[in-house]
């Protein structure tokens, strides 16, 4: 008793003597992220800076409870603490960032239940608590006959309401299914839905797979009279229009606002499937009020108005703007308010290498961007220019990397780019992993257009292999081309690169474009000889 008591007062003056020493050294605010995760069978994945969330959605012929974890990813110096019940091998879970289990020990197991959603503590200075949810990628097809535009599936109470013509379809008793997949493409459905027809009730389907059984329920209803039936997106130069049809008969007739005389979209401009239409208007003026008038089977709605969104453009598209800070080239006007581009020299500079300068002869007007590959002091350094900044170079003998910015705030929707370029490859003369066995090939050069709805630029890590997914399994990515060649050119031609979309209806939040002399230049790929000039690059907005 007399030692615990002795033990109490010595706490409490030194707790009374510490509390009044005041902290000049906070810790750092630095944020622990999940920067890159991939698990066996993805099919698309969504990360979420801002809730510190991540959705993935897997094959649906997979067991969610037993699922590899292939790659994990999260701010340098964090420590990884899986959720322990989650875990197959909660002591041989890696603690640290692995850009693939290749690199991990022979005795680690990444494997985890993701049938609830999994958390993650990430310790940097602080503790920060994700959420990784895991689900099934699944193509429900519910149809109807008589049904009137898609099927309303809400996925956490497993309720799916049917709507159908009240002309066509006046009683609930003979319902004819179509198709209804409600869960996984290889599921067991009881009862079987061909031989359900009576819905004067919701009826209830049993979804069974690996043991775990959903219960849907269905429910058939006549739409109700303030049933929205169409949605639009105005972009800078056209306009989508989407809804629901019965007979697939659509028109719609447009005008400048205060106009007199109307414009009718042109036939080959809609396009029609399982009930729904997409009609398109295109040459539109930007920044402009349009009245429009929407007619589906056969009756007229009111008149409606849309504006169509300002021509965003990037500055220094024509790369005629260059300064020169401190021995690095920069190809914008300043690195402030027009601070857009950046480039790799910042990390060649330590080699006293400039991958890529301003050219002022081998050009098509004014300035040109001129970027050759080179081997600066310890590793293989591609010319290349992008969207961004340049944040620091990693001289490491072993493995030399480099961390930088990808992307600028942007909330335009171009259909393309295009621009001049010439390009001159060499033989690939530096080759590392993944793409060693290109040595001695013909090298190629690669520029290409994303857009994204990021809520920050995207860290990429060459040390760490972390870069920007451009595969449209990265749910953040809204619109994508590219062009590459290995072809010689003695001077400047033409490109055009189309924007592929994954919707027409979300507005991205940031724009990135890259060219590089030599397509592989991230993995330190691509030959010294080779050289490519751009000039005069253009949005396009059809």
């Amino acid at each position: 008793m007399r030692g615990n008591k002795a033990l109490y007062i010595c706490l409490s003056v030194f707790l009374i003597f510490t509390g009044c020493i005041k902290n000049d050294y906070p810790l750092p605010t630095i944020k622990a992220e999940i920067m890159e995760i991939a698990i066996e069978g993805t099919q698309s994945i969504k990360i979420n800076d801002e809730t510190n969330t991540v959705t993935i959605k897997v094959a649906d012929t997979l067991d969610l409870k037993n699922l590899q974890i292939e790659k994990l990813v999260v701010t340098d110096n964090t420590t990884i603490i899986p959720d322990e019940k989650a875990c197959k091998d909660f002591v041989n879970f890696p603690d640290t960032s692995f850009s693939s289990i290749n690199y991990l020990p022979a005795s680690a197991n990444t494997y985890m239940d993701f049938r609830k959603p999994v958390s993650f503590l990430l310790r940097l200075y602080q503790d920060y608590e994700w959420k990784v949810n895991v689900s099934h990628a699944i193509d429900r097809k519910i149809r109807v006959k008589n049904q009137v535009g898609q099927a309303l599936v809400d996925e956490n109470t497993k309720n799916v309401i049917i709507y159908v013509d009240e002309e066509e379809q006046p009683s609930f008793r003979n319902i004819e299914i179509l198709d209804l997949q409600l869960g996984s493409s290889i599921a067991e459905t009881v009862p079987d839905p061909a031989l359900v027809t009576d819905f004067t009730r919701p009826r209830v389907f049993l979804v069974s797979l690996f043991g775990e059984t959903d219960q849907w329920t269905v429910s058939v209803k006549y739409p109700p009279a303030d049933m929205e039936t169409t949605t639009i997106s105005p972009w800078a130069r056209r306009v989508y229009i989407e809804g629901y049809t019965k007979t697939g008969i659509v028109d719609v007739k447009y005008r400048v606002k205060g106009d007199q005389d109307w414009e009718y979209m042109l036939s080959s401009d809609l396009t029609v499937e399982d009930g729904s239409f997409q009609a398109i208007i295109t040459h539109l003026q930007p920044e402009t009020t349009y009245e429009y008038v929407l007619t589906v089977d056969g009756s007229d709605k009111s008149v409606e108005e849309f504006t169509t969104e300002k021509m965003e453009l990037v500055p220094n598209l024509g790369f005629d703007n260059w300064i020169n800070t401190n021995g690095t080239y920069y190809p914008n006007l300043d690195l402030e308010a027009n601070y857009f581009w950046d480039s790799g020299n910042g990390g060649a500079k330590s080699a006293n290498k400039t991958p890529t300068e301003e050219e002022k002869r081998n050009v098509v007007k004014g300035s040109a961007a001129y970027l050759h590959s080179e081997y600066a002091m310890v590793a293989f350094a591609a010319g290349n220019i992008y969207t961004g900044q340049f944040l620091k170079a990693v001289v490491d003998l072993k493995n030399p990397g480099a961390e930088l910015d990808f992307g600028r705030p942007y909330t335009g929707r171009p259909s393309g780019l295009r621009g001049y370029y010439n390009y001159r490859p060499g033989i690939i003369d530096y080759a590392k992993e993944p793409y060693a066995d290109m040595m001695g090939q013909k090298d190629s050069c690669h520029i290409y257009i994303a857009l994204f709805d990021w809520t920050q630029p995207f860290r990429v890590n060459t040390q760490k292999s972390l870069f920007v997914d451009l595969s449209w399994n990265n749910e953040s990515m809204i619109a994508f081309g590219e062009f590459k060649t290995n072809a010689t050119s003695t001077d400047y031609s033409t490109f055009k690169i189309n924007l592929k979309y994954r919707d027409y209806f979300t507005k991205p939040t940031y724009i990135l474009i890259v060219a590089s002399a030599s397509k592989y230049g991230d993995y330190f790929t691509g030959s010294t000889s080779s050289a490519l000039w751009l000039d005069e690059f253009e949005l396009v907005f059809e």
